[in-house]
């Protein structure tokens, strides 16, 4: 008479404790998705920085058509691009561009900073909007408007 109530207890056990389970794998599959979807903005914002920095040394550019470059991927920007954020949802405001150095030393090069970046997570608990650290990127510049 024991053995027909254990079993019946026994089932809804293990449906909870695989209800358990897979509510913690799936908590984990989307942790992971969301901290890979988060690095690969952070590595598309670096890249695309990278190629404005050499863009800008080989073409000898000022400061205003390397942050349209960076944001829009022209270095004219759109007729209304204070109101339009480009590449990842930046904006013109957000990039820095200087030259350092000197180019009678050797170090002279250019240097690219974006700041601000934002990134959305959705994962609940730490669900919300965060801001990445700034990135740099310096790339050398000896060869200063090669295709000039």
């Amino acid at each position: 008479m024991r053995s027909p109530r254990r079993r019946l207890g026994q089932s809804g056990q293990g449906m909870v404790e695989s209800a358990l389970v897979l509510l913690s794998l799936l908590a984990m599959i989307l942790f992971i998705l969301d901290m890979g979807r988060i690095l690969l903005l952070g590595q598309y914002v670096t890249e695309r920085a990278r190629e404005t920095a050499r863009a800008a040394v080989v073409n000898d550019w000022t400061e205003s058509q390397v942050k349209n470059y960076l944001v829009y991927r022209k270095t004219q920007a759109p007729d209304d691009s204070a109101l339009k954020p480009g590449f990842l949802g930046l904006l013109t405001s957000q990039v820095s561009y200087a030259k350092l150095g000197s180019i009678k030393t050797g170090d002279y090069r250019v240097q690219i900073q974006v700041s601000g970046i934002q990134a959305v997570m959705f994962i609940p608990y730490i669900a919300g909007k965060y801001k990445f650290p700034t990135v740099t990127v310096n790339f050398p510049a000896q060869s200063m408007g090669a295709t000039n």
